[in-house]
């Protein structure tokens, strides 16, 4: 497995490429917030892993919305709905939980679970107030309203320095702590703010992960990274919970009977793991609609491997996981997306995930059809092999053991009758949500 700081650290890079992905018109809102607070940590007198700690937490603060709200975010309105400010305001908790199964993060935990406080008691979750509210959670929580205020929305344009100036100054002692509003607007009003720039952005991350990081990160710490990232990509789909990990489970144990070496093992671990990366751009109304998919919706659905590829380009340490992630919906006849590659011009890392992930995808409850058997699934890739999936890969797929099989079946969460709550709530608000469309649409199961 590949493994180290360097990796890790890339990893890191992926994960807060996957929060701004998942945010909608929120992309750039993390890095935003990470930017001011780690310049206004420094104002204030942080040490540089506390200002690297600030740094991630504002990224990382909102990882409990995924897979709790995304039809608040992808269908924006001027006020959110009694329901859906219930589900907002569990977020901090969430995000608190996941970020203690971070290695080398679990201290981000407080700044997370109390960046939505406010200094007069009014906030949440626990209603704390004044000294009461750690530094760092005090300091997110301010530069995370001012650069929501400096945002397009949809129900209003970006405000001007000024207006904002105005709202952090009436918002002193209520919203914000008063030292860390007095910090921002005698830094607002010198100029002294730079503006948000992606490029040192990504230089920030990469500086803020040596500063967090020890010398040496242990395999068990990736694979550990690995998970948490992968359940942020599943938690978006309701019907894929733990779909990532048995893709990578089931690779290995493609290339193992393959017998290819250690570094291609190792690819194609990580990279069933990421392999979705770029569903989190895929609106939830598309991945959980029942019926057919329009010509507009599949856009979203054939975009999803080239989207997940960019990420991992972007990434020095991960762009050899970037071949795999691009081509594991390519068919073998030419069928596929997103490219339309054929035949061996499809590179066998592709060929050995396109079948794991179909294999796992037939096996799986979906929005549009109940889960299948095994044994059918397995007798569709004998059926498939030549035609949608490379033969090599196909052939090599059916040769795993059994006994790897009836372990990932056995660890399955979700069955028939356990519909995930949101999408119940969703339908029952709007069913037409859901709904089929005309003839002529994209089929469901070309998902």
């Amino acid at each position: 497995m590949d493994s180290g700081r360097a990796f890790y650290a890339g990893l890191l890079e992926a994960l807060t490429s996957v929060m701004g992905s998942a945010k909608g018109y929120l992309r750039d809102h993390g890095p935003m917030v990470a930017m001011l607070s780690s310049h206004l940590g420094r104002e204030l007198g942080l040490s540089k892993a506390q200002c690297s700690e600030l740094f991630f937490g504002a990224i990382l603060s909102d990882m409990g919305m995924v897979g709790l709200a995304e039809d608040a975010w992808e269908n924006p309105t001027p006020a959110l709905s009694p329901d859906v400010r219930e589900r907002v305001q569990r977020h901090p908790q969430r995000s608190e939980e996941r970020v203690r199964g971070v290695p080398h993060l679990q201290d981000l935990a407080p700044l997370l679970r109390h960046h939505h406080e406010w200094w007069d008691g009014s906030g949440y979750p626990d209603g704390l107030s004044g000294q009461e509210i750690p530094l760092g959670a005090r300091i997110l929580r301010l530069a995370d309203t001012v650069a929501a205020l400096g945002e397009t929305r949809p129900h209003r344009d970006a405000l001007g320095a000024e207006t904002i100036t105005e709202i952090v100054q009436t918002g002193l002692g209520k919203e914000f702590a008063p030292d860390v509003g007095e910090c921002f607007l005698t830094l607002q009003r010198s100029g002294s703010i730079p503006r948000f720039d992606k490029e040192s952005y990504r230089h920030t991350v990469l500086r803020a992960a040596e500063s967090l990081l020890p010398e040496e990160v242990s395999p068990l710490s990736t694979s550990q990274l690995l998970t948490i990232i992968a359940n942020l990509i599943d938690a978006k789909d309701p019907y894929t919970a733990g779909h990532s990990r048995r893709v990578a489970v089931l690779a290995v144990a493609v290339a193992e009977q393959l017998d290819l070496d250690a570094h291609t093992r190792s690819a194609l671990w990580a990279g069933g793991y990421l392999h979705d990366l770029g569903k989190l751009a895929v609106p939830l109304r598309v991945l959980a609609k029942s019926g057919r998919l329009t010509e507009e919706e599949f856009q979203f659905i054939r975009a999803h491997p080239s989207d997940g590829a960019e990420i991992l380009e972007g990434i020095p340490t991960l762009q050899h996981l970037t071949t795999g992630v691009r081509y594991h919906h390519e068919k073998w006849n030419g069928s596929g997306y997103p490219e339309g590659l054929s035949g061996d011009r499809i590179p066998l890392v592709a060929q050995i995930m396109a079948v794991c992930d179909a294999y796992d995808a037939m096996t799986s409850t979906r929005a549009y059809r109940d889960s299948r058997d095994p044994e059918f699934a397995r007798g569709e890739v004998a059926k498939e092999s030549g035609s949608q999936f490379g033969p090599i890969a196909a052939e090599a797929f059916l040769r795993v053991p059994e006994k790897i099989f009836e372990s990932l079946q056995a660890q399955r969460p979700e069955t028939a009758r356990d519909l995930p709550e949101r999408v119940q709530t969703l339908r029952s608000i709007d069913p037409s949500f859901f709904g089929a469309h005309p003839a002529g649409a994209q089929p469901a199961q070309a998902r």
